[in-house]
């Protein structure tokens, strides 16, 4: 019963909030005026707003919220910790400095089909760092791995700061509000940039669900239970990266959201399944949406970043899950 409430709840909350972005903005739109708009019997003003500059940004927020969050219930199982964070970790950062590079030393405008992937080249060397730092006679060890995620993700965060010194003043504003977690991929080619990567992991993610349960028990019994162990957790690995990579490089740096779902979805669901993964991708989604909803109305004249609605609810969050796992 708590399951099917769960899903219901967190369906009824995506509608809302589907609502409300494509109504709430800098020119306000009613329900009613929505309903023309899907009616094709609005003005022409209207259906721009709705479909050329609020769709793309629902979806944008979506996609990114589930791509985060299914990376950091991937994490928190690979790693056996339930404090592990793509952002964390630094593995946003990675993202963050090689977009940084691209967008203010390469790109010839703000879209490229390249971006993502360069985005997972970053991701990957903070990854590498990650576990060449995080590791103990050649095993993770989870407080030593989150120790070396936090050590790679302040040097990391360092070097973009001092890049940012480098950028051409058109594209400093642009990198300053990508930092501060601005969603900023607001067109319908950035959907296009996002949605294929999600579409291609994720069924191959569940596909795998099994493997992903038997390594929750813990190494040496997935070894026993015939898993090859290096090799799985190596498949889940990349995914991690390639989903919190390509979200970042199209939504901004935007940490927490792959800490706070999984933990609410396993809550709901009471084990990690592909269920709980499931909801951990819907909650990741409801979150990034609402948080950018507000960032949009909290300020009278201009717009917050959602990363930074994000941060004031991850990190007491954060500070919570840690007081408690040491006690």
């Amino acid at each position: 019963m708590r399951k099917k409430i769960g899903w219901l709840s967190l369906l009824f909350l995506l509608m809302i909030g589907a609502s409300l972005s494509l109504t709430v903005g800098s020119i306000p739109l009613t329900f009613n005026d929505l309903i023309h708009v899907f009616q094709g019997t609005a003005k022409t003003s209207q259906q721009l707003i709705v479909f050329d500059f609020r769709v793309p940004r629902l979806l944008v927020s979506i996609l990114a919220g589930m791509g985060l969050a299914v990376s950091g219930y991937l994490f928190q199982t690979i790693t056996h910790n339930d404090l592990a964070d793509p952002g964390i970790l630094g593995i946003n950062a990675g993202a963050g400095l090689t977009v940084l590079i691209y967008l203010g030393f390469f790109a010839r405008g703000e879209s490229s089909w390249y971006l993502p992937l360069i985005a997972c080249a970053g991701s990957f060397i903070a990854t590498a760092l990650v576990y060449y730092f995080g590791r103990q006679a050649e095993r993770i060890t989870p407080n030593r791995l989150l120790l070396a995620g936090v050590a790679v993700n302040a040097g990391i965060s360092a070097l973009t700061l001092i890049g940012t010194i480098r950028v051409s003043r058109d594209n400093y504003q642009f990198v300053t509000s990508w930092l501060a977690g601005t969603i900023w991929g607001t067109t319908q080619d950035h959907v296009w940039l996002l949605l294929p990567w999600l579409v291609f992991l994720l069924p191959l993610i569940l596909l795998r669900g099994r493997s992903l349960e038997v390594l929750e028990l813990g190494d040496e019994i997935a070894v026993g239970l015939g898993i090859k162990l290096k090799r799985t957790q190596l498949f889940f690995l990349i995914c991690a990266v390639c989903l919190a990579a390509v979200s970042v490089s199209i939504a901004g740096s935007i940490s927490f959201i792959g800490l706070i779902a999984p933990h609410i979805a396993r809550q709901l669901t009471g084990r990690k399944n592909n269920q709980t993964l499931v909801m951990s991708a819907l909650i990741g989604g409801i979150l990034l949406l609402f948080s950018d909803i507000l960032a949009r109305v909290i300020l009278p004249d201009g717009e917050m970043a959602a990363g930074i609605i994000v941060s004031l609810i991850g990190a007491p969050y954060f500070i919570f899950q840690l007081m408690k796992k040491n006690r």
